[in-house]
């Protein structure tokens, strides 16, 4: 199999070297060809020089740098852009997902996509209720009854392509499931573990990460809408 990792992180200096290493190291275990593609969210802490110093010993990374923060949802849809082989996942900087997981995942066509799911999560009350709305929402209005739509993913290039991304929130992720699903895409979902942060703050439950997700809302409905109908 041939892997593009990307590697999103916002002021993850403490573990973004960790993070690469061990994506290296597993990649090179189970994956014939790879690259790893660090997005750097327009980090303010030491998190640059790092990944800078790290894609001048590892011939497979590949450092890409927002000159200011942009959020998730573009931090995504800059790894995606950017991903050259078959097989594609994104994985957070902080150290959160095992990526020795990703062994787990077999070969695999258009008509599937891999989607993990966190046995539990430490969120406190409020993220807890954030992530329940979420889950009503996707299986009210879209359709969707994933587990847990916002974590770890697998899928395939041509999957990316066929997509068409249009959104840069955090609801990129839920773009790209509904729309695999509107083409005949069954979700095969695992189980992970929700490992501790090894550095850097939490950003999505936010009030400017909630805000924006509720503002392209709307326009997530809007394109899904006008996608289905140009595949009628």
């Amino acid at each position: 199999m041939e892997f593009s990792i990307i590697i999103f992180c916002y002021n993850e200096g403490t573990s973004i070297e960790r993070v690469i290493r061990q994506a290296a190291e597993v990649m090179r275990s189970c994956a014939g060809r790879y690259e790893l593609i660090v997005v750097n969210d327009g980090s303010t802490d030491q998190t640059g020089d790092v990944c800078r110093a790290l894609a001048a010993t590892l011939p497979q990374l590949r450092y890409v740098e927002h000159p200011a923060n942009k959020g998730i949802g573009c931090a995504l849809r800059t790894g995606y852009a950017a991903a050259q082989y078959q097989y594609v996942c994104a994985i957070p900087g902080d150290g959160q997902f095992d990526v020795a997981l990703l062994c787990d995942v077999p070969a695999f066509g258009e008509k599937e996509f891999y989607c993990f799911y966190r046995r539990k999560t430490n969120y406190n009350a409020y993220r807890s209720i954030l992530t329940w709305g979420n889950k009503a929402f996707n299986k009210l209005l879209l359709g969707i009854s994933l587990r847990d739509v916002n974590w770890v993913k697998v899928y395939t290039r041509d999957q990316l392509d066929r997509c068409d991304l249009q959104l840069s929130s955090s609801l990129v992720e839920t773009e790209i499931c509904s729309k695999l699903i509107h083409l005949g895409a069954v979700p095969v979902e695992l189980p992970s573990d929700y490992l501790v942060r090894g550095g850097g703050t939490p950003k999505g439950g936010s009030i400017k990460t909630l805000y924006r997700a509720l503002a392209e809302t709307v326009s997530l409905i809007a394109e899904l809408g006008r996608f289905r109908r140009r595949r009628q």
